[in-house]
């Protein structure tokens, strides 16, 4: 999913139309992106227990029907299923209370029901029982005005005067318009959607169109998707859609249609605009894995929400943006084949996103690496804390927060990338996401790190814990003493961040000379480490991480001429800007005192400099501008210091 921040408010409230019914009967079925900005309740999110945790759903067959021109819904929903392990007598579901269940049965039989709370639906089979190994079915009758939590989970909105009805469930609420199993631990082997809706709309879902009909004024659209798949990735949508195709030639030789439905007003727009799509697929297809549905296609469908929800090959989409495009086609192999197992690894879904849409955004010349870099890092650093691992799941702002989940996300695998290098890098994502038991599953960091440690051959556990649990970044402190065609260096760091006490990293350090450079690569496990570098060219200048390839701010401090490899650096005091803390290290000055000043002279902080290194808390220092006078035995010395 990816988010823009402008959301419209849509609200309506309009009577339904009479469902048409169907006599279809279930038998031998075989196994085969913030809410609308109107009343996030956190109560209302993630439940302690999982419901429907005694049973292995197999598939779902739903019709619904969708009328625009109202916000409500009725439908009928068959869940087939088979025990876990002990016989089943009795389960529950993920279903709004809000909603008006009609009916329930059972082998044909009525099943009491009854509502837990706000979102459970408990079911008693009386004294019928599946028992394990068996496959049976339950169908529910329900209708009612779906409330909209979360990101938007059931939405009206007009466009050019025509209404347009739409559903994005992820994180939680497919269950606020139909009964399921939405816990990230259960994917449906398949579903079958039947859709009806006025003569003058277009009902769309994931999947298939197996057939379309009309009759007394009613068209039906009936839609099949063949593949594993999450409850927040089924979707449905219904406007006066027009549809148009392009199409992309995989690896395989095979061809996979590309089918999009738009507004009609954007019509030419939209087919100028997603043709962008084709070499992408193409791209992602040989670079990751095979497209992950080639029996079916991809497709966008267009929506009101600000940004792109990646529904299993149908996404959502606001508009054709570039980018917008590769992040959710991306999703289609993070996110829809391997699905995260928790919220709490949503990166797995968006920090891939973000950074295989920053690939192509790349290749087609609209952006360079140091470009990415520099603003995905200039972003995170905003903040001092915050870590790539989503500490509270019942929050759906902090689940899709763009700081940490997307660019913190993205970044993380941008430095693992450099870590590793590009082949082992390449060889673990590959072998992740072609994994024959996470395949069309679910997955954690915990399993995406073991096949990166596999190709690398060495052990990431430090990496994970700096910088996927760990919150916040380094501000790295350079030092530079060039003479001739020799640099030494001395690397300190302060963390944002005490989850953190130390960042290892491998500095990526350019050294520059007036017809050469070099870029040399330099692994910085504790402060204070120096090395020595012999260029074989005059030396001018050096500059840290010049592609952005680590989470960090960097102080670079040179200095330059004749025999400056003899002379040691003044005494310092960095980072600047500062936060939380300064530091001081010693150097060929003695330093008697160390005071900070307002920019009226008057002393406001006494900074400790007695050891080689220390440290003075600076946190209860306002924001703003603030003077350093230091007495020392060169002299009186004052510097600009400026507190974030």
């Amino acid at each position: 999913m990816r988010i823009k921040i402008t959301i419209l408010l849509l609200t309506s409230a309009l009577c339904f139309p009479a469902f048409a019914q169907s006599g279809e009967t279930l038998l031998n079925l075989a196994k085969s992106e913030m809410q609308h900005r109107h009343g996030l309740a956190k109560s209302s999110l993630q439940l302690a227990a999982v419901n429907g945790d005694n049973i292995d759903v197999i598939q779902y067959r739903a019709h619904w029907m969708l009328n625009p021109e109202t916000d409500s819904i009725k439908g009928k929903v068959a869940v087939v299923f088979r025990p876990k392990a002990q016989p089943v007598s009795q389960t529950s579901l993920d279903f709004a209370s809000n909603m008006v269940v009609e009916s329930v049965r059972f082998r044909n039989v009525p099943v009491q029901f009854s509502f837990a709370g706000a979102s459970t639906l408990n079911l008693n089979f009386g004294n019928q029982q599946l028992n394990p190994g068996n496959t049976d079915s339950l169908v529910i009758r329900y209708r009612g005005k779906p409330n909209s939590t979360g990101l938007g989970s059931f939405n009206r909105y007009q466009h050019a005067g025509t209404w347009l009805i739409y559903t994005l469930s992820e994180p939680y609420g497919a269950k606020d318009w139909w009964p399921c199993k939405q816990s990230l631990s259960d994917k449906a082997d398949s579903i079958d959607i039947t859709l009806y809706t006025p003569s003058s709309y277009t009902a769309v879902a994931n999947g298939m169109l197996q057939s379309q009909g009309e009759a007394g004024g009613i068209k039906t659209f009936r839609w099949k998707h063949k593949y594993p798949i999450a409850t927040y990735l089924v979707a449905v949508a219904s406007t006066n859609y027009v549809f148009f195709k392009h199409k992309a030639v995989l690896a395989s030789g095979d061809t996979l249609p590309v089918e999009n439905y738009c507004y009609p007003e954007n019509l030419a727009q939209w087919q100028t605009g997603m043709a962008a799509i084709v070499p992408m697929i193409e791209d992602f297809d040989t670079l990751l894995a095979p497209y992950p549905f080639p029996s079916e296609k991809y497709g966008h469908t267009q929506f009101a929400f600000g940004g792109g929800m990646e529904h299993q090959t149908n996404s959502f989409m606001q508009n054709t943006d570039y980018g917008l495009q590769a992040h959710e086609l991306a999703h289609q192999w993070f996110g829809n084949k391997i699905t995260c197992h928790s919220w709490e690894d949503i990166w797995l879904n968006e920090g891939f996103a973000t950074y295989l849409a920053a690939m192509e955004y790349v290749k087609a010349g609209f952006s360079s690496w140091p470009q990415e870099g520099s603003q995905w890092i200039n972003f995170i650093t905003s903040e001092p804390g915050g870590s790539v691992f989503c500490s509270d799941t019942t929050d759906v702002f902090r689940i899709f927060n763009g700081r940490l989940s997307y660019a913190k996300g993205a970044m993380l695998l941008r430095m693992l990338r450099w870590k590793t290098g590009d082949q082992a890098f390449w060889q673990g994502v590959r072998n992740y996401i072609g994994d024959t038991p996470l395949a069309y599953g679910f997955a954690r960091t915990s399993d995406f790190r073991s096949y990166m440690e596999s190709s690398y051959g060495q052990s990431l556990s430090e990496f994970f814990n700096d910088w996927y649990k760990g919150e916040g970044h380094p501000q790295v402190q350079v030092e530079a003493m060039i003479d001739t065609d020799s640099v030494r260096v001395s690397l300190f760091q302060q963390p944002s961040h005490p989850s953190v006490s130390f960042f290892e990293m491998d500095v990526p350090l350019k050294i520059i000379g007036g017809t050469s450079d070099t870029l040399v690569r330099l692994p910085f496990s504790q402060n204070g480490q120096t090395y020595t570098i012999r260029t074989g060219f005059i030396i001018n200048s050096i500059e840290a991480d010049p592609e952005k390839q680590w989470l960090a701010k960097w102080n670079v401090s040179q200095v330059t001429g004749r025999n400056a490899m003899l002379r040691n650096i003044p005494a310092m005091f960095f980072p600047n800007p500062f936060r939380d803390q300064l530091i001081y290290r010693t150097g060929s000055e003695k330093v008697f005192s160390a005071t900070l000043c307002d920019m009226n002279g008057k002393t406001v902080l006494p900074l400790s400099c007695e050891d080689d290194m220390a440290s003075t808390s600076v946190a209860v220092l306002p924001p703003g501008t603030y003077l350093l006078r230091t007495e020392t035995s060169a002299g009186v010395q004052h510097r600009l210091f400026l507190k974030e």
